[in-house]
């Protein structure tokens, strides 16, 4: 019905946009800029962000844009493992076989990522998501599993992406070695004002709508009520033409947004 009432051809502010359409925001080009330059001196790399401010887009188009004969990435969704089960699950995912033990599945995990290197001639790009919930000592063994030949080379990009206290969390003592090895930082900021106009009409757009319905006063009041997140941006976006909707106006105000916002 939203659709049909707005001229839609497709649902708006879907999470499963393909990577080509992304809201190419200021901070987004930057952040893109940054994994290029990880693609020419390989290494270790932290993303942090408020949750929301599609970290995980952005590295799924990053990811999209890479040539698959010279790349080959891995995504691992960990959470709060223990040291044994973090071996595992990235040993699994390089293709490992299962093995009990620590030192069985260290050699696996580093003869798959310098195979890959050495004979299929293909970068591993691992991306650690959620990284913020990982334990500290999870921190500790991805350093010496990532020590290459007396840590002399980088064979792989590693990127951790998370929330904002895990730079915090890392530049703690206990973890200061392993946040010295970290060649690029980056913090993903929410929208600015101004974009969050262009970012609602570049969604619409995409659906085919070329005139947006929200008046400047209804995009103030999005950008007051969500600071600029492009998560929340998006969910009072729907709720507030959903309003529209059931009130059949095809104007959307500052009222309007107010109303959508007490629903969310």
């Amino acid at each position: 019905m939203l659709e049909a009432f707005w001229g839609l051809s497709g649902k708006p502010f879907d999470k499963s946009i393909k990577p080509d359409q992304l809201f190419m925001s200021n901070a987004v080009k930057e952040l893109l800029s940054r994994l290029d330059y990880l693609k020419q001196h390989r290494g270790l790399m932290l993303i942090t962000g408020q949750p929301g401010t599609g970290k995980t887009t952005v590295l799924r188009t990053f990811i999209a844009q890479l040539s698959e004969l010279s790349y080959k990435s891995f995504y691992v969704p960990l959470a709060t493992v223990n040291v044994l089960d973090f071996y595992r699950q990235l040993n699994q995912k390089l293709g490992g076989e299962k093995y009990h033990y620590k030192a069985q599945l260290f050699e696996s995990i580093q003869y798959h990522i310098k195979d890959l290197v050495s004979n299929t001639k293909k970068i591993p790009v691992i991306i650690f998501d959620e990284a913020h919930l990982l334990k500290n000592e999870n921190f500790t063994e991805l350093q010496i599993l990532l020590n290459f030949n007396m840590d002399s080379t980088d064979p792989a990009l590693v990127i951790l992406a998370g929330q904002p206290h895990l730079a915090d969390r890392l530049m703690r003592p206990i973890l200061k070695s392993f946040y010295q090895r970290i060649i690029l930082k980056y913090q993903l900021l929410p929208l600015q004002k101004d974009e969050v106009q262009l970012f609602i009409e570049h969604q619409l757009k995409l659906n085919g709508c070329n005139q947006s319905p929200f008046s400047p006063s209804a995009i103030e009041a999005i950008f007051k009520n969500t600071a600029g997140v492009p998560r929340l941006v998006a969910t009072l976006a729907i709720h507030t033409m959903t309003l529209g909707m059931m009130q059949k106006t095809d104007s959307l105000t500052e009222e309007h947004v107010f109303q959508a916002t007490h629903e969310l």
